[in-house]
């Protein structure tokens, strides 16, 4: 077996084994601060414990992504998957919203183990193979999201959200080795311009292409970042069964699950930019739908809907990334994108915090699509500009 494929399959598998530790947490965060007693407070303290690690995540992962260019990008994944390991431990321990939200802070700064792994993919895979290979590992990532919440809720009964967070340190320690041992890096990074962070802001700010990606994701992020936070909440609001609540949210990656590979092999016949265009505004069409489902069924028929046309978002701008940028940018390319999205998970929960407060949970989901479609029509004129350029 060629060492790429190789290297697919086990980073596969640990991607699939970081994503679900991270999703089975993550829905039930709202809960466990319930559990330590806030209670007025509780929106507050979602939004804030939600966007610390992306304001903490704008920064650290260009600085990361730039390390990994110039020292290797497995000696990053392998950094990151021993932190994510200590703050998953940590977390299990803590007593205090504070807490937690310094830890969600330090996850930002400090981890990026599934964007590591996707760049030493998409780096150490024949520029034929990449973008589907991407798409795989994508897919790995989205399963964990599948499993991650039934599992956390299972974990939640058994031993509590605290022995949870325990298993999904084990994971990850288990992840971290295994890229250790098993995955090679035999494409090393080349002797690459010495640039500051701040001028590679500037290069992928200046780039048509790359300003077109970073538009696509930072609205892509908005979708989950402003919904996942308060979903648990709102179907609780619907009566909704704990553990119909699980399969919900884990909708919209059973939907990437099983299309984004249909959407890379489309985005091949039509272009990429064309896939993420029809994502962004499907999926914000059927996001503000979701305002109106006052039916649960209903409302995880949308739902699942809308992830199919935001599905295409992700594999779409990876395979742009694959394909236009050039491979000794690459890595800072992704650490660039992951704050794009980082910032757009710092903006949603916040905003979508502030406008349930004043017109209920329902109001977010119309907040979302306005925005969405508002995305599709900014990656239009972006696109233009690009052939144009």
């Amino acid at each position: 077996m060629p060492y790429y494929r190789r290297n697919l399959c086990v980073l596969s598998l640990t991607i699939f084994l970081a994503a679900a530790s991270w999703n089975q947490i993550i829905p039930f965060l709202p809960l466990f601060l319930k559990q330590m007693g806030v209670g007025k407070s509780l929106y507050a303290w979602v939004s804030i414990v939600f966007a610390l690690q992306s304001i903490s995540s704008i920064a650290a992962q260009p600085f990361w992504g730039k390390l990994g260019d110039n020292y290797g990008r497995k000696v990053m994944v392998i950094r990151a998957g021993f932190c994510l390991m200590g703050i998953y431990f940590a977390m299990s321990v803590c007593n205090a919203p504070w807490q937690l939200a310094l830890l969600r802070f330090l996850n930002g700064a400090l981890t990026g183990f599934i964007p590591g792994s996707v760049t030493l993919i998409a780096t150490n895979t024949p520029s034929e193979y990449a973008p589907r290979s991407v798409a795989t590992a994508q897919a790995a990532s989205a399963a964990g999201l599948i499993v991650g919440p039934a599992l956390g809720g299972l974990l939640g009964v058994l031993v509590g959200y605290r022995g949870a967070m325990l298993v999904s340190g084990f994971a990850v320690l288990i992840s971290t080795l295994l890229v250790w041992w098993l995955v090679q890096e035999p494409n090393k990074p080349r002797d690459v311009e010495k640039t500051s962070l701040a001028q590679d802001f500037l290069i992928a700010l200046r780039s048509p292409v790359q300003l077109a990606i970073l538009a696509g994701i930072f609205f892509a992020w908005i979708f989950s970042n402003a919904i996942n936070p308060y979903l648990t909440l709102y179907l609780g609001e619907m009566s909704t069964a704990e553990w119909l609540v699980g399969i919900i949210y884990a909708l919209p990656a059973v939907a990437f699950v099983l299309s984004a590979h249909m959407w890379t092999r489309l985005g091949e016949r039509v272009g990429f930019e064309r896939i993420v265009l029809l994502g962004l505004a499907g999926g914000g069409f059927c996001a503000a739908v979701l305002a109106l489902a006052h039916s649960v069924w209903v409302f995880a028929l949308l739902y699942f809907v809308t992830g199919i046309w935001m599905a295409s978002v992700q594999p779409g701008t990876a395979a742009l990334t694959c394909v236009e940028v050039d491979e000794s940018f690459r890595g800072r390319a992704y650490g660039i994108q992951q704050s794009a999205g980082t910032l757009g998970g710092f903006v949603a929960p916040l905003a979508a915090g502030r406008i349930s407060s004043m017109f209920g949970l329902r109001s977010i989901f119309l907040l979302v699509g306005i925005i969405l479609l508002f995305g599709a029509i900014t990656f239009k004129l972006l696109i233009a500009r690009w052939r144009d350029a």
